[in-house]
């Protein structure tokens, strides 16, 4: 989780309707729709104005959050041609237009002309383009938000052993276990093991394509994400 902001955190829950962005808006933005896109980018384009414009945290959370309510009165989801680009590229634009607007009007408004912004409390500031910021803030938050769309899938279904399995070798922060450690540990059949991480993630591939399926315009959109994030 990230210390700087936590909303549009991991534990924000998958909407039941699995409309796609464009269907939620053509019957005027339903909250589930719009709950799903800020899960998804409120990060990203935090992350965007942080580096893009060297605001310090409160501001770019001020910024982000003055985006989005912004979009929801001009009609900015609607908007969304999906024959002109995708809809994260769409989305980025306008947060770059957004934030140097409200930029310049800061500047405007102080006197001697320009502002002096706080440092970006982050390394990769240095090495990471701001487009590069974003793109990996995204990929990072669909996974998370996916993972905990599995996590709360095991949860109801019965299946915290296949989560755990799953956990402790596929999200292992140190050396892998084996499949024979793992088998011990939960007491199962080591040929379990191989099951239960097969089905863990083909499950987990399958709630990245729904977190996607309900922010891109299409199935060729769609196609293009998923071809995007598992290169």
């Amino acid at each position: 989780m990230d210390s700087d902001t936590d909303i549009g955190g991991a534990r924000a829950q998958f909407p039941s309707t699995q409309a796609s962005l464009l269907e939620a808006t053509a019957a005027g933005m339903s909250s589930e729709a719009l709950d799903r896109v800020i899960a998804l980018y409120w990060k990203p384009v935090y992350r965007f104005i942080r580096i893009k414009f060297g605001k310090n945290n409160e501001d770019a959370k001020d910024l982000t959050q003055g985006f989005f309510a912004a979009a929801l009165q001009r009609d900015f989801f609607a908007r969304f041609d999906p024959a002109k680009a995708s809809f994260r590229t769409y989305l980025r634009m306008a947060v770059e237009r957004f934030a140097a607007s409200q930029h310049a009007a800061a500047n405007r408004q102080k006197r001697g002309g320009d502002i002096q912004f706080e440092p970006v409390e982050d390394q990769r500031a240095e090495t990471e383009s701001p487009e590069q910021a974003f793109e990996r803030e995204w990929q990072r938050q669909l996974f998370s938000l996916a993972l905990d769309d599995l996590r709360a899938h095991c949860d109801d279904s019965g299946k915290q052993v296949q989560f755990h399995v799953f956990q402790d070798y596929d999200l292992a922060d140190a050396e892998r276990p084996s499949y024979a450690e793992l088998a011990v540990r939960h007491g199962i059949p080591e040929t379990s093991v191989t099951n239960y991480l097969a089905w863990a993630r083909r499950m987990l591939r399958k709630l990245v394509t729904e977190r996607l399926r309900g922010t891109t315009s299409g199935a060729q959109e769609l196609r293009l994400e998923m071809r995007r994030i598992w290169m």
